[in-house]
């Protein structure tokens, strides 16, 4: 201690006098720096220091330059002129990046949505679903995700959807039993609330009379024999502990300070003996001040004595010879009065003794007991509340399913449901789709002029379906045959994330299911060296910086007049049936911001690519793999169709060369779906 005082530590024991010690000043502070400058500083290390391990998760940068290829798809499904139902797929085999392509994607769908652009759609509503947890039947499992979702987002709108899907007398009927048995149950908790609102009302009684092992009844029994003796002292009979413990209550009830001490004041007048002693008391005292009155005016009275006759002359000098025996008497009453008061008080307080001793127990016993019976009553309270809300709840969704029901009634005539109805959850989760799009499209027709803040239903539904590639072949072609009928209604687009190779043998039911395209594996630059550097984490690599909150639309959707006539040459190559030709020319309005000044050659290989026979498509590799770019691309050996198709492009373009080829027929090969490509 005496080494801390020396060195004037703050444990010294005197006062210090700061202004007689005027050379000793105070600690200054350390400047330290904000927590702003700590995150930025600890961010700055953590770049220069970069990762020591690159995980597998689907995020990160964009090394191969995927990005500026999925923009325009961003926007088709953005767009609001895009026609629906579309289904995009981002294909590639394992490990080729289609997560992150999908999360890539869906980062600028959610960027263009917010942009306020006025050919961009600003509510969708995205619903990222992962194939490899559905269970059982994928259109049920689909369709519970869905409601889900959107239900969270939309509860309006999928609650009206869900409706459709079954009979509206049968909700009705099922409203009207949940909100009866809603009532029933809420009428039994306010019955269980009344109960122990009456119990904490009754609190005391039940303490004192009902529960055996209360202090106060422990008290009481065990001094029973001294308590029933000073009840029996003062006139009271009966059962002792009964009596005493009705006193006791008595007590603890009278009200506010006034009614307690009322209470209390009975014990020493109100009981057998203690009224009597007080009017002894009394008496003697009145006793006492008349004696004191007779000695203060002896002389007076005994002259009037002595003047009466000759008879009282010698009791009058008797009496004034004796007159100090009239003070001792007014001394001794007045001894009696107090000895009464003193005998009175005291029986009363021996009296009150054990009262107040089973009064400090009744309270003890009451609060402990009042704390968990009021949080009971708290808790069922609450109860009540929320079974109250809860019929509120049941009885609009009775009174709308009611409305429902009138409006299906009027105008039916079939009294029974079709007997080819399927009735099973497949059948249920498909309308259920159905009832979405028919409500989205009535809904935004309804507000067509409307804010669109107004509006209480997405402008679109998004679907990303991922990680189908997790499933057994069975299972991975019923969930994509489960997605093309749940997700083939306007106002969806589906985005499927899936490797075309698992599925080889669904080849042409794949061109059906996925109207575009996107194959990972033509789309990226290919610059292995870059991501190296990337996944090392080497300081000046690419950055993974955070997305844009908004983005601005940038792709041209326009078609010249010359290009349109291009297209016309192209249809009997890329299919010649409706379906085939609406695709090419679908895939040309997306690729063609990419092809430059050689969109002849674009659509000619896009064309190919979508409807070439196996011929055609093997002479143009063949023509490709020339090693001399500027060398003209020669296609005659696959026959006059193709032979004529490159003219055409030749037309529009001027010389087609191998090189120019080369690179069209790259960005063609990313908008397809076969591997012949």
């Amino acid at each position: 201690m005496d080494v801390l005082e020396r060195n004037g530590n703050v444990t010294d024991v005197e006062t210090r006098d700061l202004g007689k010690n005027s050379g000793r000043a105070e600690p200054i502070a350390p400047s330290l720096p904000g927590a702003s400058n700590l995150a930025a500083a600890a961010a700055a290390v953590l770049r220069k220091r970069g990762s020591i391990f690159a995980s597998d998760a689907g995020r990160g940068a964009d090394a191969f330059g995927l990005d500026a290829a999925l923009r325009p798809l961003a926007e088709l499904a953005t767009h609001r002129d895009a026609e629906t139902p579309l289904t995009i797929g981002l294909l590639g085999g394992a490990g080729s990046g289609k997560t992150f392509a999908l999360a890539t994607l869906l980062g600028d769908i959610d960027a263009l949505s917010a942009s306020r652009d006025a050919a961009m759609l600003p509510r969708i509503s995205t619903v990222r679903i992962d194939a490899a947890s559905l269970e059982g039947e994928p259109s049920v499992a689909l369709a519970a995700v869905v409601y889900d979702k959107l239900g969270a987002d939309y509860p309006e709108f999928v609650r009206e959807a869900a409706h459709a899907v079954r009979d509206p007398h049968v909700v009705a009927r099922e409203a009207a039993e949940r909100l009866d048995d809603a009532r029933r149950r809420l009428d039994g908790e306010r019955q269980s609330l009344d109960e122990i609102e009456n119990r904490r009302g009754r609190l005391t009684e039940t303490v004192l009379f009902e529960s055996a092992g209360s202090q106060v009844d422990a008290f009481a029994r065990t001094n029973r024999g001294k308590i029933e003796s000073r009840l029996a002292s003062f006139g009271i009979t009966g059962d002792p502990i009964a009596n005493y413990k009705s006193m006791v209550r008595d007590i603890s009830d009278a009200s506010g300070a006034t009614g307690r001490v009322g209470a209390t004041l009975r014990a020493f007048w109100a009981f057998a003996g203690q009224g009597r002693l007080l009017v002894i008391a009394l008496l003697l005292f009145l006793a006492g001040i008349g004696f004191d009155a007779a000695v203060d005016q002896h002389e007076a009275w005994l002259a009037s004595l002595a003047q009466a006759g000759k008879g009282f002359g010698p009791l009058s000098a008797w009496l004034g010879a004796h007159i100090g025996w009239l003070g001792f008497a007014a001394k001794l009453a007045y001894l009696g009065a107090a000895a009464a008061l003193v005998v009175n008080i005291l029986r009363g307080i021996l009296f009150l003794g054990p009262l107040f001793r089973g009064v400090g127990l009744l309270k003890s016993d009451v609060a402990n007991r009042r704390q968990s019976l009021d949080q009971l009553y708290a808790h069922q309270t609450r109860r009540v509340d929320g079974l109250e809300a809860d019929v509120d709840l049941a009885a609009r969704a009775a009174a709308e399913a009611e409305r429902r029901a009138g409006n299906a009634a009027r105008g039916a005539v079939r009294s029974e449901p079709s007997p080819f109805k399927e009735g099973g959850a497949k059948s249920q989760a498909e309308h259920f789709f159905a009832s979405l799009a028919t409500y989205l499209a009535g809904a935004q027709k309804a507000a067509a002029g409307t804010p669109s803040g107004a509006l209480s239903v997405p402008d679109r539904i998004l679907v990303a379906l991922d990680n189908v590639d997790a499933l057994a072949l069975p299972q991975a072609r019923a969930v994509l045959e489960a997605a093309h009928r749940a997700f083939a209604h306007a106002g969806f687009v589906t985005l499927i994330a899936a490797d075309p190779a698992r599925l080889a043998d669904e080849a042409v039911q794949l061109e059906k299911w996925i109207q575009v395209p996107f194959r990972l594996d033509a789309a990226g630059s290919g610059d292995y060296a870059g991501f190296v550097e990337q996944v090392i984490g080497r300081p000046g690599t690419i950055e993974d910086g955070a997305a844009s909150a908004t983005l601005a639309p940038a792709h041209d959707w326009s078609i010249t007049a010359e290009e349109s006539a291009l297209l016309a040459q192209f249809a009997s190559l890329a299919g010649g049936t409706p379906r085939a030709v609406k695709r090419f020319v679908n895939l040309y309005r997306i690729a063609r911001a990419q092809a430059g000044q050689h969109k002849g050659a674009l659509a000619l290989f896009l064309a190919l690519y979508s409807g070439g026979t196996a011929d055609e498509i093997g002479a143009a590799r063949r023509a490709l793999s020339g090693r001399d770019d500027d060398a003209p691309l020669d296609l005659s050996s696959g026959g006059v169709q193709l032979a004529q198709a490159l003219d055409a492009a030749q037309a529009a373009d001027g010389l087609v060369s191998v090189g120019s080829a080369r690179r069209s027929a790259a960005i063609a090969r990313t908008f397809s779906t076969g591997t012949a490509a």
